[in-house]
């Protein structure tokens, strides 16, 4: 009688869940802290294969009240099966981050309660041991969140899971006191965080944790690089992908509570001591800590102004994340890296400068010269530095034309920030002895090119559609209708997608093995190294180059550093 009752039960839980994932093909799956029950979605030109998507997944506790300016805690386990249809809320920040962006957002809210995860795979077979992708979005580590819009066509055409993660920006995520108070890179640790949730989850929707590959985008990039130093990330993904950003594009704060007392000051809190100003920095809502941030920021105003950054916080960066690297302490995991053509062509000039664009004067040129070298040499002589770089970016042909003044000015600022970082970077990770990989991406898509002017090559960003396959979803605008692409962007979307899953799967972006059997041939990808720093010229048709900008980078990664610690013996 035991028996037949008990094989009731189970045959009616067997029809709830049959029940449950009828109708829109959603499953459910297991995960440590409860089931989730997502949804389907399909790509264009794959109309038969279901990509199970599973939004909103937490993968630590909110990090409100004492647990703000924390390092991130277990979530809470829930019973039932938890709905994984939406997306959760975006962490918190100004609204301009809805200005970058022309298309529809699936919600516009902002929350601390932000810690979660997204998941869209193939299949969610636990035998499957799919590569997995976690992708760290961007935003200067102020701004941005994981899922703008689907990676499906990435998951669909390339047999990958792809997971993509919110973590706390601005000050409540970077803040840091220089002490225990509030250490900082409470965002990296949720970065940590969501890497760990992987590890002991994946397999139920179809990943291997022991294919995890990292990758981002500008402060996204930031966060990989700063991933392959940290000691935190060790074991927790075996590749990484930078574009436009490595753990040396953003400076590391060395004076943090300096910065943490102007925001202090901004909310109205008194700082006697750094006991006292976390806890009344803790007491403010979140809306007035985003607008003391807003404030500080001083975006399109003409200046620069002042962001919560990475520092030594004694357990992310024991050290400095530059001597991690030199002294061989960085993970040993495969990596690629690179850059666009024209990292500052427009797209960040003009969060700077609204005019910008309408040409520039010598003078100019110069007076920016200088204050860049003031922000990040301060105290340096500048005269030596300033006249070996005014002799690397002239245009010969044309050196009082305004706007090739200014195109040289958006070179030099692109490579300070972006270019010569990734290619030191490089360097000193294939000097590990890891695997390394290069590129500089050629290729705009049409639906950016056709908004800029002709002088605008591959600027900040542009990366993202054809990375993301874009070309083969609806992405629907704010305005009306559809953001249009063309055959050419769909056969580069397909390239990048081969390239960066080929790496995700064997650690070689060109090497198809175990790769879907009707991915896109594609052209083979040097390996880079010390004694020959090939990389790839990414476009419609790649090619490989050997020495990228070799007078240039030698400009910011040996000239100019000998100059600083000239003119700093000169101070002793």
């Amino acid at each position: 009688m035991a028996s037949g009752i008990m094989l009731l039960m189970l045959l009616a839980c067997l029809l709830a869940k049959a029940a449950a994932e009828s109708g829109d093909g959603g499953r459910t799956v297991p995960t440590t802290g409860g089931d989730v029950r997502g949804a389907v979605q399909y790509i264009k030109d794959l109309p038969d294969k279901p990509i199970h998507t599973f939004l909103g997944i937490p993968y630590a506790a909110p990090p409100v009240g004492n647990l703000r300016f924390r390092a991130p805690q277990p979530a809470a386990p829930w019973e039932g099966v938890r709905d994984a249809t939406k997306p959760g809320p975006y962490c918190p920040q100004g609204p301009v981050i809805f200005h970058l962006f022309p298309f529809k957002l699936h919600h516009y809210d902002f929350d601390e309660d932000c810690l979660t995860l997204n998941i869209e795979t193939p299949t969610v077979e636990k035998d499957a041991e799919l590569p997995v992708m976690l992708w760290i979005h961007g935003g200067a580590l102020a701004m941005g969140m994981g899922y703008v819009a689907p990676f499906a066509a990435l998951a669909a055409q390339q047999d990958v899971v792809v997971v993509t993660i919110n973590y706390r920006l601005g000050a409540l995520g970077f803040l840091s006191t220089g002490d225990e108070n509030a250490p900082g890179n409470f965002g990296f640790l949720d970065q940590v965080a969501a890497m760990a949730w992987v590890q002991e989850n994946i397999r139920n929707f179809g990943g291997d944790p022991d294919r995890v590959t990292i990758f981002g985008e500008s402060a996204g990039g930031v966060s990989v690089g700063s991933q392959v130093v940290s000691p935190l990330g060790k074991g927790l993904f075996r590749r990484a992908i930078s574009q436009s950003g490595t753990y040396n594009t953003m400076k590391v704060e060395q004076k943090p509570l300096q910065i943490a007392t102007i925001l202090a000051d901004e909310v109205g809190c008194e700082a006697k001591d750094t006991a006292l100003l976390v806890d009344c920095l803790r007491q403010k809502t979140q809306d007035e800590v985003v607008q003391g941030c807003e404030r500080m920021m001083k975006l399109r105003s003409g200046e620069w102004g002042k962001y919560f950054f990475a520092t030594l916080d004694g357990t992310f960066f024991p050290e400095h994340p530059k001597d991690l690297q030199n002294q061989g302490q960085a993970n040993e995991v495969d990596y690629l890296l690179g850059v666009n053509n024209h990292e500052y062509g427009f797209v960040m000039p003009s969060m700077v400068n609204p005019n910008f664009g309408q040409g520039m004067t010598e003078d100019n040129f110069i007076r920016e010269l200088e204050q860049l070298i003031e922000r990040n040499y301060p105290g340096t002589k500048k005269d030596s530095i300033v006249a070996a770089a005014r002799e690397v970016y002239r245009d010969h042909d044309n050196p009082d034309d305004p706007m090739a003044v200014q195109h040289q000015y958006t070179l030099f600022s692109g490579d300070q920030m972006f270019v010569a970082p990734t290619v030191d970077t490089a360097g000193e990770h294939a000097e590990s002895g890891s695997k390394v990989y290069l590129y500089e991406l050629h290729y705009t898509p049409s639906s950016h090119s056709a908004t800029r002017s002709e002088w605008v090559g591959c600027d900040h960003g542009d990366d993202l559609p054809s990375m993301s396959g874009w070309p083969f979803l609806d992405i629907h605008l704010t305005a009306g209708g559809v953001l249009p692409f063309s055959p050419e962007d769909r056969k580069f979307s397909r390239d990048i997608m081969t390239y960066w899953a080929n790496f995700a799967r064997t650690g070689n972006p060109s090497d198809p093995t175990g790769g879907p059997a009707d991915s896109a041939v594609v052209a083979e990808w040097p390996q880079y190294t010390p004694g020959n720093p090939a990389y790839m010229k990414l476009g419609l048709t790649s090619s490989a180059d050997v020495g990228l900008y070799p007078e240039r980078m030698a400009l910011w990664n040996d000239v100019i550093p000998k100059l600083v610690a000239s003119s700093d013996k000169e101070e002793l």
